[in-house]
């Protein structure tokens, strides 16, 4: 039937994306570089990429919605850093460089970005630290097993774990995998690609009155 026959065609000529879960045209697909595959059950539309590096650091640098590899985008497509490692400009290790506009690891561009304050397992004092020590924790509420230098009573280097009002100002897409935030971050995605979508009909809408 021929009705039938459409929806065949529709279905060949679009995908569902595996952050907004919409019907999408292939046109708008995007393979992702680091662990993306032409055959893969799991693929992304262009926008989603796009909304997930806007949100990302300095606005320039996401994270992939699978693999969680950073990326940015140019000429409408993800560009990945190659795996050669080479020099943080900022705490000068061999490392894979994350942000190539500052030439930061990913510790390094994290920490230049967020800044929070964790308390000392030994001392219970706060301190701020300029370094992801919350990448180290395995939940939300323990103690990191990375060290870093006290200096607010110890003195020496502990163990640390970030205070819960600055808890709540770590990037969902920078959580620990452990933490278990990947689908808590992609619905947050997933909400502003709708409301983009609802703002776009509403518009077209008064275009129209018009």
């Amino acid at each position: 039937p021929p009705q039938i026959i459409m929806a065949d065609a529709a279905e060949a000529s679009s995908f569902v994306c595996s952050v907004c879960l919409q019907n999408v045209p292939l046109v708008d697909k995007v393979i992702m570089p680091c662990c993306g595959k032409d055959s893969s059950t799991v693929q992304h539309c262009r926008r989603c990429l796009e909304t997930i590096v806007q949100n990302g650091i300095q606005s320039s640098i996401g994270r992939c919605p699978a693999c969680r590899a950073y990326f940015v985008m140019q000429g409408g497509l993800p560009v990945t850093q190659a795996s050669v490692p080479r020099q943080c400009m900022m705490c000068c290790q061999i490392k894979e460089i994350a942000d190539p506009n500052r030439e930061l690891c990913s510790a390094c561009m994290l920490g230049a970005e967020f800044s929070f304050r964790y308390e000392c397992d030994r001392c219970h004092r706060v301190q701020n630290i300029p370094h992801p020590m919350w990448l180290y924790q395995p939940t939300p509420s323990t103690f990191t097993g990375a060290s870093w230098a006290c200096h607010r009573g110890c003195g020496d280097y502990t163990k640390w774990r970030i205070v819960q009002e600055d808890l709540e100002r770590v990037p969902l897409e920078h959580a620990p995998e452990a933490w278990g935030m990947r689908e808590k971050w992609l619905a947050a995605i997933r909400e502003q690609r709708e409301r983009e979508a609802t703002e776009g009909q509403r518009e077209a809408t008064e275009g129209q009155k018009e």
